[in-house]
């Protein structure tokens, strides 16, 4: 073989191993762009479903908020309207201890009074009331202790061992509950 033809020989080998090499270097290529895209895509498709999960939590979480914020808006209504109508009975139940009925009223106090401690009872009693009182029961006051109340009385034993409130401010308080639920409606 002459140099020549050798030379012709390497250089044919080197351009066939170039293109072998060039065409595989271009099925890699290949190859890494299919699956950086492939890898690219399930990134994406995996940060839009965390992205719209986030989303979800984030709506849910404004939403229960929005709803907790209207509630506490609407407690704070209602229980302004109850304040505001507890002051209206009370302005009510003040005109009532001024008004013709309240006598018979303060009458059966001290009766119910009595039949529960029995006669040897003291009475407790707004001072502008005691005229208001049965005359045979105005001895039972007790002078030294004028309650301050829209109206009703304490009933005590003389001993201190027991008592009946019957005060408006007691009773409102005792049925408070049941007003409450009532001006909720």
């Amino acid at each position: 073989m002459t140099l020549e033809a050798l030379v012709k020989e390497i250089e044919a080998r080197s351009s066939k191993e170039v293109r072998d090499l060039e065409l595989k270097l271009e099925n890699e290529r290949r190859k890494v762009e299919e699956v950086s895209h492939r890898d690219t895509e399930r990134f994406r498709t995996e940060a839009d479903r965390k992205a719209q999960l986030e989303a979800a939590r984030e709506k849910a979480r404004l939403v229960a908020s929005a709803k907790l914020q209207a509630k506490k808006l609407l407690f704070e209504a209602r229980e302004k309207r109850t304040a505001t109508a507890l002051e209206e009975v009370r302005g009510r139940l003040s005109a009532y201890a001024k008004g013709p009925d309240y006598p018979g009223l303060l009458a059966s106090m001290v009766s119910s009074g009595t039949t529960v401690l029995g006669s040897d009872v003291k009475i407790l009693a707004r001072p502008e009331d005691v005229p208001l009182l049965p005359t045979k029961t105005r001895s039972l006051v007790d002078d030294t202790r004028p309650l301050r109340v829209l109206g009703g009385l304490i009933i005590e034993k003389k001993d201190g061992s027991r008592s009946l409130n019957y005060t408006f401010e007691e009773l409102l308080r005792l049925r408070e509950d049941r007003v409450r639920e009532a001006l909720a409606r």
